[in-house]
């Protein structure tokens, strides 16, 4: 019966199986040698209480322990106390590996789950996960990044502020909001806020504000993702426009061939050219709205600096027809606001794409969040053990360490204190030091993939 409790500090003496969970009675096996207030070793048995703990499921059923608790009384003090319990946790009425397993559990199944398994309420079950998540947010520390990326992802109903290592590919920090107060506040939160050197953002000016606040010294980068995005939303808004005016036959076929116009030339299928032709001869803006688009986009397939792309820029800017300029306006607009922002990603070519794959999995982050609380969510995304183990890496260092050597005695000579005897000496320690970077983001799109917080 000991092998199936498995609890080294507890022997096992019955057990009971009832039709909701199963019962053991336990005693300690280990019993008090001295008082733990004065010290003296003379103890005798007051009286005892039996108390439950609940444990580990086992068979599929909650586990719950009976123990017969003995309580001593010091000799010389006259104090009492309880006989210590191991494998006991100190704040709650359950079994240590009880508690690893609630942490465990909790992080890819919901709290009701957890609950029905373990026999507990679900309010107890969410403490325990907030316990967890504190002591994880002390224990894994991460380390300010280099290259900061600021996004959005909406979660639990609302947009909020998603924090990014670009070279890491991981998840930083989420934020409760994307507003400019809340960004601040983390900024200046930051353990080493001079390690940020480049920070890649889309166009939204809360966050320039607050970086600009914050981090004077980083360099602003609009990612390339955002800028280019706004040309094919340009084309889109000609497409509408022109299908509007159509009849429904040629409304419908518009609407069906709108995928063609979204791709890059060069991978158009010959049918898809074709068709593309056909749209562009029956409707000139369309064919000036889609080749502007195409030209948008050469801008930055190219590997031009912040000088040259200027140039080029305006010259786009002047070689736009301007019977189709005014569905562009957005794309001009956001030039003329943010163009030393723009031409800074020709010379610091960061992009903070691996965030838009979260946005592609947000039904699935939102399934992941029912009924929880924002804090739950963001505490699921980043500390996943999966998730954290390729961004997580050890660092060896160096360390003097004194050696103790047994007294020796010296005849006092004007050369003892040249003696090498007498220095100080050391030995030289490697420790290991971990470094954490985050929840790795393709790591935990593969989790949602394989259906891990269904």
């Amino acid at each position: 019966m000991d092998c199936l409790l498995n609890l080294k500090g507890f022997h096992a003496l019955s057990q009971q199986e009832h039709e909701g969970h199963l019962e053991i009675t336990v005693e300690s096996r280990f019993k008090p040698q001295a008082c733990p207030h004065c010290g003296f070793s003379q103890l005798y048995s007051h009286d005892k209480t039996e108390q439950v703990f609940f444990d580990a499921p086992m068979q599929g059923k909650p586990v719950i322990l009976k123990i017969q608790r003995m309580r001593y009384k010091c000799r010389s003090c006259g104090k009492t106390f309880r006989e210590p319990l191991d494998d006991i946790d100190d704040k709650r009425l359950m079994t240590t590996r009880l508690k690893e397993y609630i942490q465990k559990r909790s992080m890819s199944d919901t709290f009701a789950v957890v609950a029905r398994e373990t026999g507990l309420d679900e309010k107890t079950i969410r403490h325990v996960f907030d316990d967890y998540v504190d002591t994880q947010s002390k224990v894994m520390p991460f380390e300010t990044p280099r290259v900061l990326g600021i996004d959005e992802s909406k979660l639990v109903g609302s947009y909020r502020c998603i924090l990014t290592n670009i070279e890491q590919y991981s998840i930083f920090d989420m934020l409760p909001s994307r507003k400019k107060a809340d960004v601040v506040r983390h900024l200046k939160s930051l353990k080493n806020p001079k390690n940020v050197q480049i920070v890649t953002m889309d166009m939204w000016r809360p966050y320039k504000d607050a970086v600009n606040q914050v981090l004077p010294h980083a360099i602003v980068v609009v990612d390339k993702f955002h800028i280019v995005r706004i040309s094919l939303e340009c084309l889109e808004k000609a497409r509408k426009t022109i299908r509007s005016k159509l009849d429904r036959k040629d409304r419908i076929k518009l609407k069906n061939e709108r995928f063609v116009l979204s791709k890059r030339r060069h991978s158009l299928t010959d049918e898809e050219f074709e068709k593309l032709q056909q749209w562009s001869a029956w409707f000139p803006d369309l064919g000036l709205s889609y080749d502007a688009k195409e030209a948008f986009y050469c801008l930055f397939d190219q590997d031009l600096d912040s000088k040259t792309a200027e140039q080029a820029l305006m010259d786009w800017q002047r070689g736009l027809s301007p019977q189709i300029a005014h569905y562009f306006e957005a794309l001009t607009t956001a030039l003329s606001n943010w163009m030393p922002e723009i031409l800074n990603g020709f010379d610091y070519p960061v992009t903070n794409t691996y965030t838009e794959s979260i946005n592609r999995y947000e039904k699935d982050v939102q399934r992941m969040g029912r009924g929880y609380s924002f804090d739950v969510v963001r505490a699921k995304m980043l500390y996943n053990a999966e998730a954290n183990k390729p961004t997580t890496s050890t660092i060896r260092k160096k360390k003097r360490k004194p050696v103790k050597e047994a007294p020796a005695f010296y005849l006092m000579t004007d050369s003892l204190f040249d003696s090498q005897s007498t220095k100080q000496k050391y030995k030289i320690e490697i420790i290991g030091e971990k470094r954490y970077y985050g929840a790795h983001i393709p790591t935990f799109c593969n989790l949602l993939d394989k259906g891990e917080f269904d």
